[in-house]
C-alpha cells in the first residue's frame, strides 16, 4: 500500500552496511543453489517441460537483476520526500490519489524509472458508495439497470483519478524547466474487459517520453495483439526488441 511504497522510497535503511552485504550474499548463495538444481533437471526433457524451464530460468534472471540493483543501492542515501508521510489504513479513491502522488514524487526525485501499480477494486467502489461487487458489474449486458450504472459511475471516477495523476505530471517541472509528463510513457488499462472477455480491451496510452501521437482514438483491426501496442512503446523509449510478448509488429497509427 502507500504507506509501505513511501518507506521503501524515502526511509533511511538503519541496517549496518556489511550486513546488508551479508544478507544479499546469502541470497545470491541461495539463488545459485537452486539454478544449479535446475540445470541438473534440464536433460531428456520433452519440449513443453523444457518451455517451462526455460521461463523458471527467466524468472531467475530476473530476481539476479534485483539483487544486483539492490546492491547498488548500499550506501546511497534516500532522497528527501517531496511529500509527507500517507496515512495508515487508507483505502479505495484515497489509496489511489495517495499512490498517484507517490507515484509523481518518485520520477521527480530518479528514485525509480519503471512503474507499475494495480488499482484496487473492491475498496474503490466501496468508497464511493458503489454497493454492486465488480464481479456483478461486469455483466451488465444481461441485466443493465443498476449493474449499467455501477460500471459507468466507477469508469467516472476512475477518469477522474487518471487525469488528476496526468495534471500532476504535466504540473511537475524536471531540471531543464520540462514537464515531466514529457519525459514519461504512461499507459493504462484492463487485463479484461466485460464478461470475461479478454479481446478489446480499452488502453489508454499518453505521456511524451515515448514519442508517441496523442489526442486521438484508434480502433485497430481485430484480433490485433496488444502486446503490438507494448512493442511499439519498447521502441519509442528507446528498447529496439523485434518481439515483445505475441506481438506481430508496430502499431504505426500510435507513432508520431
Amino acid at each position: 500500500g502507500p504507506l509501505e511504497a513511501f518507506h521503501r522510497l524515502y526511509s533511511k535503511d538503519t541496517t549496518p552496511i556489511e550486513q546488508q552485504k551479508a544478507m544479499l550474499a546469502q541470497k545470491r548463495s541461495v539463488l545459485d543453489t537452486v539454478m544449479e538444481n535446475a540445470k541438473s533437471m534440464q536433460r531428456g526433457l520433452g519440449k513443453n517441460d523444457q518451455a517451462k524451464l526455460d521461463e523458471y530460468f527467466q524468472g531467475i534472471r530476473d530476481i539476479e537483476t534485483r539483487l544486483s540493483k539492490d546492491e547498488q543501492w548500499i550506501g546511497v542515501a534516500q532522497p528527501k520526500a517531496p511529500i509527507p508521510q500517507p496515512q495508515e489504513g487508507l483505502a479505495g479513491r484515497e489509496e489511489i490519489k495517495i499512490m498517484y502522488d507517490i507515484i509523481v514524487a518518485a520520477m521527480q526525485t530518479d528514485s525509480t524509472r519503471v512503474l507499475t501499480y494495480r488499482q484496487p477494486v473492491s475498496t474503490l467502489l466501496t468508497s464511493v458508495g458503489i454497493k454492486v461487487a465488480p464481479h456483478d458489474m461486469s455483466h451488465y449486458h444481461s441485466t443493465m439497470g443498476e449493474k449499467l450504472a455501477a460500471s459507468q459511475q466507477r469508469d467516472l471516477v476512475q477518469s477522474e483519478l487518471l487525469a488528476g495523476l496526468i495534471d500532476k505530471l504535466k504540473a511537475t517541472k524536471e531540471a531543464d524547466g520540462s514537464r515531466l509528463f514529457d519525459n514519461v510513457a504512461l499507459a493504462y488499462g484492463s487485463n479484461i474487459r466485460t464478461e470475461h472477455n479478454l479481446d478489446n480491451c480499452p488502453t489508454l496510452l499518453t505521456g511524451g517520453g515515448a514519442g508517441i501521437k496523442l489526442g486521438q482514438n484508434i480502433v485497430v483491426p481485430k484480433d490485433t495483439p496488444l502486446c503490438n501496442a507494448w512493442l511499439s512503446l519498447l521502441h519509442g523509449i528507446g528498447v529496439p526488441v523485434e518481439r515483445h510478448g505475441d506481438s506481430s509488429g508496430l502499431l504505426k497509427e500510435i507513432i508520431a
